[in-house]
């Protein structure tokens, strides 16, 4: 009678485990893409800023620095059912009451494995150092919060005018001229087209009666023997240094120089300068022209990172962080984000590149 009750029992255990097993293969395999999918996607992004902050700085502190991105992330999802069932043998008063007829139990385990690849090398190298194209400037430009801001991160000279970010031997009309050049593209008056076959143009439109005087004074800047008389100028484009009477020349920055820029933007404590950790700043930038502000303060290990910290890091003994409240700051670090990521984390370097696979238990 009881081997009898006993066979019956791992009956009834292999069903309610195979019916397990069937929910739990329809069940937690969407519930992981939906709890791990978003989870996965945030802790990458998080760190992928993470990383370009932290190249930023180390950079102003002229340490070397390294960079790379997630290859793949695979997840293995094990998912498994156990039964079981007690019988007592002998004499019903030895175990009355101590024995479980029928126990089940569910088991759900992710083991992920994520790819790392170092970004470096020839190209990598060529990528970062070499003028970025025009065709990648004005991408990255075309649906920027800032255009103008773009074009002065992106030209270190324009038909002869030296662009003073950077350079010690600065032009004085430059100024002029990028202040002129954001008027008129805010006003929808200067703007940039593309030609298939033909290239980049700069174009003015609709001026007459409006800033019919700031295009004559940028066309004098520039050199360029046209008149502003109120119909369309349309002026090509050309990469190389140098200046035209009839084409806009443009000497182009590389990836390297724009992270250069963007340290400018770092709040350097005194006591690093005083001490001989960093250097003070051969060149100076105006607050209008600041791409951004990384903020800086000293370490809090009990409240772990800066309060309204959008991107944080922990560098020397300082947080270098961005302000969650700096509208301005977080606009140009989500430029800068698409930037690098279409420069630098060109998909051939990635296949060439070996890659760190790390298991995850």
């Amino acid at each position: 009678m009881r081997l009898k009750v006993f066979i019956i029992r791992i009956r009834i255990a292999i069903l309610i485990a195979g019916a397990l097993t069937i929910y739990g293969c329809n069940v937690i395999g969407p519930q992981a893409i939906s709890g791990g999918r978003g989870v996965y996607a945030e802790v990458i992004n998080r760190t992928a800023d993470e990383e370009i902050l932290n190249v930023i700085v180390r950079m102003r502190y002229d340490e070397t620095f390294g960079m790379i991105s997630v290859a793949s992330v695979t997840a293995n999802l094990r998912f498994s059912a156990r039964v079981g069932t007690n019988i007592g043998m002998g004499n019903s008063n030895d175990y009355a009451g101590n024995l479980v007829p029928l126990s089940v139990g569910v088991a759900y385990e992710e083991n992920p494995t994520i790819s790392y690849v170092p970004l470096s090398g020839e190209d990598f190298m060529r990528r970062m150092f070499s003028p970025v194209s025009l065709s990648e400037w004005f991408l990255v430009s075309s649906h920027a919060k800032h255009p103008d801001q773009v074009f002065d991160l992106a030209v270190r000279s324009i038909n002869g005018l030296k662009n003073s970010l950077l350079e010690q031997k600065s032009s004085p009309d430059f100024a002029r001229f990028f202040k002129l050049y954001g008027l008129l593209r805010r006003a929808d008056m200067l703007n940039v087209i593309f030609r298939v076959g033909q290239g980049y143009f700069l174009e003015f439109n609709k001026y007459k009666d409006k800033h019919d005087d700031s295009v004559r004074e940028i066309l004098e800047l520039l050199g360029i023997e046209l008149k502003s008389d109120g119909s369309t100028i349309t002026l090509p484009i050309l990469v190389g240094s140098g200046s035209s009477a009839d084409a806009i020349i443009l000497e182009l920055r590389s990836a390297y120089e724009v992270l250069q820029l963007f340290g400018g933007g770092i709040e350097i404590p005194p006591a690093h300068i005083q001490s001989g950790i960093v250097e003070s700043l051969t060149w100076s930038m105006s607050e209008e022209r600041r791409f951004i502000a990384i903020r800086s303060s000293e370490k809090d290990w009990l409240n772990s990172r800066p309060e309204n910290a959008s991107v944080a890091i922990r560098f020397q003994d300082r947080w270098f962080y961005i302000d969650g409240t700096d509208i301005h700051s977080k606009q140009a670090f989500v430029w800068l984000r698409t930037f690098i990521g279409m420069r630098l984390a060109d998909p051939s370097t990635t296949h060439k590149a070996p890659v760190i696979t790390i298991p995850v238990n």
